[in-house]
């Protein structure tokens, strides 16, 4: 039959299950900076305080609070970039390599196979991503040296909404039921302890084997503290929130962030800045050093902003485990230590609530300075900058005795860097980087400005030199991150659908393919695929067919305005398997809900399959949901002027065959009835 499928419905929310996330716009950039310039009718409301104390945080919690679930969905389509199977199923593979060197017998970190394995997510929102960083390691379970059902994935946030979310997820059941999934209240700030839903309570010194910390798009919303080194010296920057508006009656309106107008000042400190840290202080003085040390003699001087919140929070965390962790992190952030120079004030993004750059430099001198190290990630131009970080339970008198990456070179004034990262010819040599050097300390090297780069090399170096303990750790995070990591898929993706209008089919196989089948990949490309397949020859076709249900098996329930299950339906109905078509047009009642246009399409799976009655059954249902959808009454006059045609034309034979029809239509409304005892869905306005 060459019936042509109805398109897919813009569907509406579900009452009742409304999908909470903490995911921000990805795909667009859609964001508005706060604007410096303070007008003359700007309304002050805080004066100059230290950023990590300042009013800011106070309008963050302010809006997560008074929006409540609608300020969690305001990003949610798209969120693409940390939620999809591919990141999922990279970060595992970071993980899989560390757990291989902790399993050695040699290595630092032990691991006991008897004892849980707690990797534990920071600002989860929607737990798609747990999702398939979960699924991926039950999927390396057989090649893992750590029995999967001693790792416990422990999905954590702030607010009780997710968590109920979480708890009734029915992707996440099977894992909730097994064990290998917990939850818990947990606020990144603040807490000090994790109390699961099982009741047990995770905090200082309570688990045995290393904790596995993940923190997406997180790190950025924490607390910050902001730096300037200026002429040799060290200075604390001072804001005083204010907004554009000449009167502001509520100072905690979330509405503010919109309106934002900020002033900065900047005071003369000394590097032992921060009291009262749990022993951290020298580590904190440390890195501020450095960067008065490493910047001291630059004459355009250093803007720096110090993740303080996410450094505390490691902290707390680290203490679970006597401080053996390790941590993967991804968000928009800078590790190069060339991008601070230059004096400006801090750069805000603003989303509906805010956010700022992450320093990634500053997480991996605290880890260094604490006897750990890190690995950085050495591309710059990045949506998504993706670290890990590791600490190895040394003693603090260890960590502070190893001070040698915080040596200034005897030589006074800056030096100028050796060569152009990008390859450009290097003074006098002629031949681009020296590809001798190591990875993780070309990172670092790279524009035209000058830095002192004894001191980038002293800390890269002592970098690479801890991590050569973990070379499984290594190679994993070469693989999965920097030659082709999360943010080179998320470009991937995104230029093949704006720039190529019409994408050849092997490319988009290719990309799904490489994506492992990701539903959010496919949902994008399936009008491409759809215009493509009929046309395509029968071993591509066969290709696609063997990964579709790969699609609907990654498929997390979030957006449900992504009907996956409807355009899978309308994949198979246009290769005309309808049998294949119809099954996932019932898949999409039972997990969107009843809609006219799917009833529609099954109707027209019905008819081609030569079942008139059914499919005249499902055409009626479908405009007894929306009255006014024309298609279906045209089909319904089509499908009983064919029945009576038939009726005429049929002679008697031994099969009943008007009571076969009868019991197939009941049976088929029986059906019906059951899908409608969900939660109706309004008549969409348009298809």
């Amino acid at each position: 039959s060459d019936v042509e499928v109805d398109v897919s419905p813009v569907t509406t929310r579900v009452p009742g299950t409304t999908v909470v996330s903490k995911n921000r716009e990805d795909d667009s950039g859609d964001e508005d900076d706060e604007s410096n310039v303070a007008g003359p009718d700007r309304c002050e409301l805080e004066g100059y305080t230290p950023c990590s104390k300042s009013h800011l945080w106070k309008l963050m919690m302010s809006f997560y609070e008074r929006k409540g679930p609608e300020s969690w969905s305001q990003g949610i389509v798209p969120h693409f970039i940390t939620c999809n199977a591919f990141i999922g199923r990279q970060y595992a593979k970071v993980l899989h390599g560390f757990i291989k060197d902790c399993i050695g017998s040699n290595s630092k970190i032990s691991l006991d196979v008897n004892e849980p394995l707690y990797i534990i997510e920071l600002g989860t929102g929607s737990g798609k991503f747990s999702y398939y960083m979960l699924k991926a390691l039950e999927e390396m379970q057989a090649v893992c040296d750590f029995p999967l059902n001693k790792i416990v994935y422990v999905m954590t946030d702030f607010t009780e909404t997710n968590f109920d979310f979480w708890s009734t997820h029915p992707s996440l059941k099977k894992y909730f039921d097994n064990g290998t999934l917990e939850a818990g209240i947990f606020d990144a700030v603040n807490d000090s302890t994790i109390t699961l839903r099982s009741g047990q309570v995770l905090g200082a010194g309570s688990c045995k084997n290393p904790v596995c910390i993940v923190a997406n798009y997180l790190f950025d919303t924490l607390y910050h503290d902001i730096f300037q080194v200026d002429g040799g010296e060290l200075k604390e920057g001072l804001v005083s929130t204010g907004s554009k508006n000449k009167e502001e009656p509520d100072p905690l309106d979330p509405e503010i962030i919109k309106r934002l107008s900020n002033k900065y000042q900047y005071n003369t400190i000394s590097a032992d800045y921060y009291k009262d840290e749990d022993g951290d202080e020298v580590h904190l003085e440390r890195i501020l050093q450095w960067y008065k040390d490493c910047f001291g003699d630059n004459v355009h001087g250093a803007s720096i902003v110090f993740p303080i919140g996410a450094l505390r929070a490691v902290r707390r965390l680290a203490a679970f485990s006597h401080n053996k962790a390790i941590v993967i992190s991804g968000d928009k952030g800078n590790n190069n230590p060339e991008q601070f120079v230059g004096l400006m004030d801090p750069h805000i993004a603003v989303h509906g609530s805010f956010s700022l750059m992450v320093n990634y430099h500053a997480v991996g001198a605290y880890f260094t300075s604490r006897g750990g190290f890190a690995l950085h990630n050495p591309q710059e131009e990045a949506s998504l900058k993706v670290g890990c970080f590791v600490l190895d339970g040394s003693s603090h008198e260890d960590a502070v005795a190893d001070s040698d990456w915080l040596k200034v070179p005897k030589s006074s004034g800056p030096k100028e860097t050796p060569f152009e990262f990008s390859g450009v010819v290097g003074p006098g040599k002629g031949q681009g980087p020296d590809l001798r050097v190591e990875p993780h300390i070309k990172a670092y090297r790279g524009s035209s400005t000058t830095v002192s780069v004894d001191m980038v090399d002293n800390l890269a170096a002592k970098d690479d030199e801890r991590s050569n303990a973990y070379p499984y750790l290594k190679l994993a995070f070469e693989d999965a991150i920097n030659i082709f990591g999360p943010n080179d898929f998320f470009v991937l993706q995104k230029t093949l659908k704006e720039d190529a209008p019409n994408p050849p089919l092997k490319s988009v196989v290719s990309l799904l393919k490489l994506g492992d089948w990701d539903p959010d990949v496919f949902f994008k490309f399936r009008d491409a695929m759809l215009n493509q397949i009929s046309n395509c020859g029968q071993k591509l076709r066969n290709d696609i067919c063997r990964g579709i249900p790969r699609v609907w098996e990654n498929y997390y329930m979030l957006d449900l305005d992504k009907d996956i299950a409807f355009e899978i339906g309308r994949f198979f109905y246009g290769i005309r398997d309808y049998t294949n078509a119809l099954h996932f047009y019932m898949e999409s009642t039972s997990t969107i809900g009843e809609h006219h246009v799917t009833y529609h399409n099954q109707g027209l799976c019905h008819y081609s399959r030569g079942y008139l009655e059914v499919a005249l059954a499902h055409f009626e249902k479908a405009v007894s949901l929306n009255a006014d959808y024309e298609k279906a009454r045209n089909w319904i006059e089509k499908v009983k002027n064919e029945l009576d045609k038939k009726a005429v034309e049929s002679t008697t034979s031994d099969v009943d065959t008007e009571k076969v029809a009868k019991d197939m239509v009941e049976n088929v409304m029986a059906n019906m009835s059951l899908a409608s005892d969900l939660p109706p869905t309004p008549p969409a306005t348009s298809e």
